[in-house]
């Protein structure tokens, strides 16, 4: 092969390497930016800007939690399954959404059995006001005695 075709062909080879094939497109990175946004990163940005949208533009109300006998401990148990500590009876108005999804809450005093009550509030709803009455546990030295068989 004469030196003159060895160079065209070795001239032509290097276009097609430096060029790259044109449907080959690579975007544009920002600084601090590593490799490109994968499928996974996508969902994971959309599930965020989900929760904030619900958070943000769900309807709200208030709700009033009163116990008979009054200051017992309010807890709300979170997504996180933890019981988070509200207040005390009678409560101000907690913010609970207003879709009809219920929400869990647990009132507790010493001396008295504690209540666990689903509340829920619909978008009609101005205010809820859920009343626990509790009841006294039995005392320590004294004992119920049921029939025996």
């Amino acid at each position: 092969m004469p030196m003159r075709t060895f160079a065209l062909l070795l001239a032509a080879a290097m276009v097609v390497l430096t060029t790259g094939c044109a449907t080959q497109k690579r975007e544009a990175t920002k600084v601090g930016q590593v490799g490109i946004n994968t499928a996974e990163e996508r969902a994971i940005v959309d599930s965020l800007e989900t929760a904030k949208y619900y958070e943000y533009n769900t309807p709200k109300t208030g709700v009033v939690l009163r116990s008979n006998p009054p200051g017992a401990l309010v807890e709300w148990l979170n997504n996180d399954g933890l019981w988070v500590t509200v207040g005390t009876t009678p409560t101000l108005q907690i913010a609970i959404e207003a879709t009809g999804r219920p929400e869990l809450f647990r009132v507790s005093l010493g001396g008295y059995l504690p209540e666990i009550r689903w509340v829920a509030a619909t978008p009609a709803s101005e205010s809820v006001t859920v009343e626990f009455n509790l009841e006294r546990e039995l005392k320590q030295d004294r004992f119920v005695l049921g029939d025996r068989r």
